[in-house]
């Protein structure tokens, strides 16, 4: 069944398809539609159903507060599948053009490879019938038999000579419905249902700024990504990477970091607690900029003034957030050349 909503503010109707979110058909349309995570944790594409009846792909989603849920009316376009002619009223974005976001749609992978990293990390290669058009830094919604989606970020840029493989670095969450199906469940070989890309924390193109990447925990897949695009584009530019992770054997891809320090990087690895019992060392002081602490504040000590940067952030959200106000407060960094992406739980 095909749908059509109207979004208040916009001239025109969006048709809207099978199991299609609003999300997705605004999207598909050209609206720039206000989200980040698209998989309903953060809040961000909240908006107003005006009227008609629409399909809630998770109810206890932690991006709708308890007073949203009281009004009734509200919904996370990211969670909604109308079931009838609706009217929803959201923001649509002025500000810079998304016309260079590929629109995001629902393929079918096959998961060609599951490597361990950590003991509950993973590398994650998924293979497609055909090549996969995303942004550095952007994310795919991958979804288990029985309608979970969740989001991850690829670890690489599009490879432009047509591979159709992506990787991704996936955390095993005890007791999550998705992480639990794809380390558990899903063999080698049979298909994953993923949707995307979507996100819009990937990296800018043309800019002759400096660039700071900082990466936590899982974030390193974005901002891998990122970093070698940067790189790629502009081997003349300074870029610093910046890698944080609570415990030495949580630094990974050492091969990969080592080779953006190849083409030009400065990479500084940071370790909270690097004697922490339960993880094996990993070799991560191999750096020469190695230093024990949290990143954030490595990435204070080493800059007074971030005001001519373009910084890219990625990884657990209270870190991001805590980022966010070090780094705007205290070192002047531009709100409109931040670009992030909080992983949220």
């Amino acid at each position: 069944m095909t749908v059509t909503v109207n979004f208040s503010g916009y001239e025109g109707p969006v048709t809207c398809g099978p199991e299609e979110t609003l999300l997705r058909a605004g999207l598909r349309a050209g609206l720039a539609l206000p989200y980040e995570c698209a998989s309903g944790g953060c809040g961000s594409c909240r908006a107003q159903l005006v009227d008609g009846e629409v399909k809630n792909l998770w109810p206890d989603a932690a991006g709708l507060s308890e007073r949203d849920r009281r009004r009734g009316n509200r919904i996370l376009m990211c969670q909604s599948i109308p079931t009838a002619n609706c009217t929803v009223k959201a923001p649509i974005l002025d500000g810079p053009t998304v016309s260079r976001e590929a629109v995001p749609e629902r393929v079918t992978s096959r998961l060609l490879g599951r490597e361990a990293l950590t003991p509950d990390t993973a590398l994650f290669t998924l293979d497609f019938s055909s090549p996969i058009d995303f942004l550095p830094g952007q994310f795919m919604l991958l979804e288990s038999p029985d309608g979970v989606r969740r989001a991850y970020s690829m670890a690489h840029p599009a490879d432009g000579a047509g591979s159709t493989t992506v990787e991704f670095i996936i955390r095993a969450k005890p007791g999550g419905a998705a992480s639990s199906w794809l380390f558990e469940k899903v063999q080698v070989g049979e298909e994953i249902l993923v949707e995307g890309p979507y996100g819009r924390a990937y990296a800018q193109p043309g800019s002759e700024r400096p660039a700071v990447c900082i990466a936590g925990g899982t974030g390193l897949a974005p901002i891998l990504a990122i970093t070698e695009e940067l790189l790629v584009e502009n081997r003349a530019r300074r870029v610093d990477l910046y890698i944080g992770a609570r415990m030495a054997g949580d630094i990974v891809l050492l091969d990969r970091l080592a080779r953006l320090n190849e083409l030009g990087a400065r990479v500084a690895v940071s370790v909270e607690d690097p004697d922490l019992a339960g993880n094996e060392p990993s070799g991560w002081d191999v750096f020469d900029d190695s230093r024990v602490g949290r990143v954030i504040d490595h990435v204070a000590e080493d800059w007074t003034d971030l005001s001519e940067h373009d910084i890219y952030l990625a990884g657990p959200a209270g870190m991001v957030d805590a980022a966010l106000r070090a780094l705007v407060r205290e070192r002047g960094a531009s709100a409109d050349r931040l670009f992030f992406d909080r992983f949220i739980a």
